[in-house]
């Protein structure tokens, strides 16, 4: 049915793993590579939800939600339901973030900081503090990856447009 369908019939087929799709599938296939909604986008839209439905929502939260949510809208909107249904309408970043289990991006700080002032101590502690809060290690290296990305980018461009960060973070990485 694949190599010759009838002239009535259109196959949509989306995968992940266009990889593993065999070249004879491929060849009959338009293809359309479709990337990562950017996070500011996602905030715009999410945040347009909350003001027509009345939910109080600040940027830290639309924040939190837009990241966890990686470039996927339909996960962000998920996300955003059940931040609604756990917390009514009047959205607390910190509980988001004990929600989500998200590592405080104050870590990061901690991190950059201990390296600058050589008190190695401090890296120790943000290991330990990594342990007590269940925090997935893979995603502390990628945050971690990200932040000293964050750096970089401020100190060369000497603004923080390219960040993707809320507002607060923005300031403290300038």
């Amino acid at each position: 049915t694949l190599e010759e369908p009838p002239e009535h019939i259109v196959f949509i087929f989306a995968t992940t793993d266009v990889h593993k799709v065999p070249s004879t599938i491929i060849s009959r296939c338009q293809r359309f590579d479709f990337r990562r909604i950017e996070m500011s986008v996602i905030k715009k839209l999410l945040k347009e939800i909350a003001d027509a439905e009345g939910i109080k929502i600040d940027d830290m939260s639309l924040t939190f939600i837009a990241k966890k949510a990686d470039g996927a809208l339909r996960d962000a909107q998920s996300l955003f339901d059940q931040v609604i249904s756990f917390s009514g309408g009047n959205v607390d970043a910190n509980e988001i973030s004990k929600m989500l289990n998200l590592i405080d991006e104050e870590v990061y700080f901690t991190i950059s900081e201990s390296i600058l002032s050589k008190n190695f101590n401090d890296a120790f502690e943000v290991s330990k503090k990594l342990y007590e809060n269940g925090w997935d290690f893979t995603d502390f290296v990628n945050g971690l990856n990200e932040h000293f990305r964050n750096i970089l980018t401020v100190i060369i461009r000497k603004n923080s447009d390219l960040i993707e960060e809320a507002e607060f973070y923005k300031q403290k990485y300038l």
